[in-house]
């Protein structure tokens, strides 16, 4: 199954209490609650208003977006304003409609029509396999697929899905109430019906046949609400039908209700210990999650294939019952119908039905193309497993369409007296809903880009200090070291600068500008901050500390008078805009800024009703030695507010992952040509191949604007000048280096080992034992950017042949340092 790529919102995050934690002993739960006023703090996100049948997006993020709140992740995440999570991309891309599937080639073409279906199973399998949740700034489009993925996305993770039902005498409504003031709002559903409602309380009797159509989100009770139903008590639940319905968007729900807090699928099922994703892989079978349950099934294991070098830290699986002990181990081998050679082994208990993720007590090494058996006993329920399913139109709707799973032979299995049975058998559609959750090994040092300090000639920069903090990932300690690759004289280091850290430890360092900044002349400085991981070099990483002297020069220009090749997708062009249209604001200019010619979306009227997100791209611009780089622009732009109609500005610094750098935060109408500037700092300093991007859509049915014109384009920047004796040996290594697997692994007698740079200068490729003493240096020398290859016939420097074993070899260049993994067999 295709691994999702994750670029995690926040890699550490200070421990903070919820309300009231998961082992809290409740007294008998009040007899009112509303998670609007908890001791004067609101634990609610705001009403939505739904497009479409998108009912169950809204009723899933309300519960993510409430846990969020009430733990305060959200903030500790560096995240601004309340929790907001984007309903529509898990809409698109929830892998059960006909706009994707993943387990049908070509992906799409069968399964639910999009916007008009879905329940918490449909999203449980979403975000548990990696999906999301993601932010509505994210991916927030209703009429067009948002992207995917994106490097720039924020995921975040629920580490539980738990599934409650309060029984039809309410012997289990504690349970509920008590999980809701833990952890926050709860997902519910109903049927929708004007014969079931007055005044804005709902009551549909367990006796009446009508299935649920509507999802909603429990925020609160009261056990003295007079209801339709014989017995008071009601549930208090945000809707997404707008704050102009209801009161001011909420309403309640009778205990007795039919459906609510009683249908053991959509009654009540909560999303929980919601965090930004912490992993950097998921490792499964089960696309489509829990769609049935082997239940003469008490041992089951899942096959993988290590996607690279990795430290497989968690696991994760669906409970079937309540009140379940569950045993997992990680084992290295499955021969002659035998598991083998167990590498980790965790014990627990979980007292609700639904997904939980389990920390491994002791972490997994994992090299690229290790094979690895994640196996998985639960003492009751049986074994919930993927396969091709009939999925409910509009939640519980009887008619159902059929979303096809895909499984191949030798990826689940079970045991039956005594034997483990490959599932397939089975079913051939079928796989064990047991995921691996794995992080890259060895060093992860944040922040992600380097720094920047501003000052003038002459006079010392502001010694505002730079913190890096650093972690290693894996099972085993290792010894590291920090340093500058040229200690600069204007720049101080301090803090843990080298020694010990143990997996999950972490270690600080600080930079600082000192008076010696003074003498620096205009331009830029660069200094190279080198991270290394001397036990076995996984991980090693640079960050640019840059010291930018005097005023921004212009470094890059494109006057639009000559078209510059750039991409232009759908509507956009280059020419003559023409001052058409103009149904709202105002129109398309009369000609460009200045000159002839500039781009344009639509350069002969306003933008299109429903158009599809389009680009402008450039060819790729060289940023190499160009410091706190500014983009700066002739804009003419008209658009609606943002949840109607969506521009943005992109970067990418490979053409294929782009950045969301600006977007339009309300309505805009220029009406003349202004002076746009964005800061592209993080993004394009010191990159070689830096790509911009405008886009303009969706667009909604709504009123028509004139859209971008684009004109007059400058890069500004600090130029580094080798002349001027730039510390640290100028500007950093090169923008790209790519060790590929070494070939043959394993090996005898010789390897091959390849790898591709984007610029030239001297690499050295050396080989490591497992203990991190040196082997041989295979080759030290000058190469031509592109691809390279070397050999290594088995032998330490001395010529002699070295014993079967596990061996790393590292490529360095300037200051990029990549490693991988070698097998000799003798």
């Amino acid at each position: 199954m295709p691994l999702p790529r994750f670029r995690r919102a926040a890699c550490a995050i200070a421990i903070i209490l919820p309300l009231l934690s998961a082992s809290t002993v409740f007294a008998d739960p009040p007899s009112s609650f509303d998670l609007r006023d908890v001791g004067g703090q609101n634990y609610v996100t705001g009403v939505r208003s739904q497009q479409g049948g998108t009912c169950w997006t809204h009723g899933t993020m309300g519960s993510l977006e409430s846990n969020l709140l009430m733990s305060g992740v959200w903030a500790a995440a560096g995240e601004s304003g309340e929790p907001n999570l984007a309903e529509y991309h898990l809409d698109w891309w929830n892998g059960f409609n006909q706009h994707n599937n993943d387990d049908l080639d070509p992906p799409d073409g069968s399964g639910l029509t999009v916007h008009q279906g879905g329940d918490y199973r449909v999203s449980s399998a979403y975000i548990v396999r990696g999906e999301g949740a993601v932010r509505d700034v994210d991916a927030q489009y209703y009429d067009s697929a948002p992207d995917r993925d994106a490097l720039s996305y924020h995921y975040y993770f629920p580490r539980h899905v738990e599934w409650f039902v309060a029984e039809s005498d309410l012997s289990r409504i504690d349970e509920i109430k008590e999980a809701l003031m833990a952890h926050g709002a709860i997902s519910t559903a109903y049927c929708s019906s004007g014969g079931f409602i007055q005044n804005y309380v709902h009551y549909q009797p367990p006796s009446d046949s009508t299935k649920p159509n509507h999802a909603v989100t429990i925020v609160g009770w009261d056990d003295d609400k007079a209801t339709q139903a014989p017995a008071p008590g009601a549930w208090l639940c945000k809707n997404s039908w707008g704050a102009n319905w209801g009161f001011s968007g909420f309403f309640w729900i009778s205990y007795y209700d039919k459906t609510c807090c009683q249908d053991p699928q959509m009654g009540a099922v909560q999303f929980r210990d919601v965090v930004p994703m912490p992993f950097d892989h998921v490792y499964y079978h089960d696309y489509h999650g829990w769609r049935d349950t082997k239940a003469d099934a008490d041992e089951a294991f899942n096959a993988f294939t290590a996607e690279g070098d990795e430290a497989l830290t968690a696991v994760g699986f669906f409970t079937a019952a309540d009140s379940v002990d569950y045993t997992i181990r990680i084992y290295d081998r499955f021969e002659g119908g035998v598991l083998l050679d167990e590498l980790s082994s965790t014990t627990g208990f979980f007292a609700r039905t639904g997904f939980h993720s389990v920390d491994l007590d002791a972490p997994v090494e994992l090299a690229e193309g290790d094979d690895f058996y994640v196996y998985l006993s639960l003492s009751t329920g049986g074994h919930p497993f993927d396969r091709t399913s009939g999925v409910p139109v509009l939640l519980g709707a009887d008619y159902r369409v059929i979303v096809e799973s895909r499984a191949d032979p030798g990826e689940s299995f079970y045991k039956s007296g005594g034997s483990w049975i490959d599932l397939t058998g089975d079913d051939e559609t079928a796989n064990f809903c047991i995921k691996g959750y794995a992080m890259n090994r060895g060093l992860h040092v944040e922040p992600e880009f380097g720094a920047i300090h501003q000052g003038d000639e002459g006079s010392p920069l502001p010694a505002t200090p730079d913190e890096w903090w650093f972690v290693v990932q894996g099972a085993d300690t290792i010894e590291y070291e920090v340093g500058f690759v040229s200690p600069p004289g204007w720049l101080d280091l301090t803090g843990d600068l080298s020694g010990s850290l143990a997996p999950g430890d972490t270690a600080r360092v600080t930079t600082t500008p000192n008076g010696g900044s003074a003498f620096l002349p205009e331009g830029a400085h660069a200094a190279v901050l080198r991270f290394t991981d001397q036990t076995n070099h996984i991980g090693d990483a640079s960050r640019i500390i840059a010291a930018c002297i005097g005023e921004r020069a212009v470094v890059h220009s494109w006057d639009l008078d000559v078209n510059p090749g750039w991409t232009t997708a759908g509507p956009w062009g280059y020419g003559y805009p023409t001052g058409e249209g103009g149904d709202a604001g105002c129109p398309d200019p009369t000609g460009a800024s200045t000159g002839d010619s500039c781009f344009g979306f639509n350069l002969t009227g306003d933008y299109r009703n429903r158009q599809a997100e389009r680009h402008l791209t450039s060819t790729p611009i060289d940023c190499s030695g160009i410091f706190d780089v500014l983009l700066r622009f002739d804009r003419w732009l008209g658009v609606d507010y943002p949840e109607y109609d969506h521009v943005s500005i992109d970067v990418s610094r490979d053409g294929v992952n782009f950045y969301q750098v600006w977007s339009n935060t309300g309505r805009i109408n220029d009406c003349n040509w202004i002076v746009q500037e964005v800061n592209l700092s993080p993004w394009a300093d010191d990159c070689a191949t830096l790509y911009l991007r405008w886009s303009l859509g969706p667009t909604n049915d709504g009123t028509q604007y004139c859209g971008w014109n684009i004109d007059d384009i400058e890069l500004l920047g600090y130029a580094v000048d080798e002349a001027t004796g730039v510390s640290g040996g100028g500007a950093s290594a090169p923008a790209a280096l790519r060790l590929l697997p070494v070939a043959p692994n394993p090996f005898n007698p010789a390897a091959t080992i390849r790898f591709e740079t984007n610029r030239p200068g001297r690499a050295r490729v050396a080989v490591y034992d497992v203990t991190g003493r040196l082997v041989r240096v295979v080759a030290d020398r000058n190469v031509p950017a592109g691809a390279n290859a070397v050999v290594w016939r088995g032998e330490d420097d001395r010529g002699r042949a070295v014993a079967s074993g596990v061996y790393f070899v590292r490529v360095e260049t300037a200051d990029r340092t990549a490693t991988r993994k070698a097998v000799l067999l003798r």
